[in-house]
């Protein structure tokens, strides 16, 4: 899902329930069930564009998903709690980012035969945070998004 879908969610999460205790445990469940639901975000066909490219997608995408969010749930929530519960909502995702930034790359799908401690420690990392990863074409996967979303934003509302 795109940064913006999982703090969208764990904005309505934490409306709902203000125990820090409960929050952070169901904002990282949230994640990874948002995750088993078929998709399209950034990561979806990355091997297409630059790195450059869909890191800077990928830091819009997260901006973005931060200020509407924050914009959202501010007025009820104080910040010392959402600021971090947002940060949470997507720290999943961005454990994967060193695998992706330092040693991805598009004609290959693991680590050198000989890779590094980091570079083999990074893809494990890569593909524990994966397993719930369930991929969808565009447009189809910005569309299940969307109704996941809308669905959780009514039922925690």
């Amino acid at each position: 899902m795109m940064a913006m879908a999982h703090m969208l969610v764990a904005g309505a999460i934490v409306s709902r329930v203000q125990n820090p205790l409960l929050a952070y445990p169901l904002v990282l469940g949230s994640h990874f069930l948002l995750d088993s639901i078929p998709h399209w975000d950034l990561g979806t066909n990355w091997r297409k564009r630059t790195k450059w490219a869909t890191g800077a997608l990928a830091i819009a995408d997260t901006v973005f998903g931060f200020v509407l969010t924050y914009a959202l749930y501010s007025p009820t929530i104080h910040a010392t709690l959402l600021v971090p519960i947002l940060i949470f909502s997507v720290i999943p995702d961005w454990l994967e980012a060193p695998w992706y930034i330092f040693f991805a790359n598009p004609s290959r799908k693991g680590p050198k035969p000989h890779a590094s401690f980091w570079e083999k420690a990074s893809y494990s990392v890569y593909k524990i945070t994966n397993k719930a990863h369930t991929k969808s074409s565009f447009p189809w996967g910005i569309i299940t998004q969307l109704i996941t979303v809308s669905f959780f934003l009514l039922v925690l509302q």
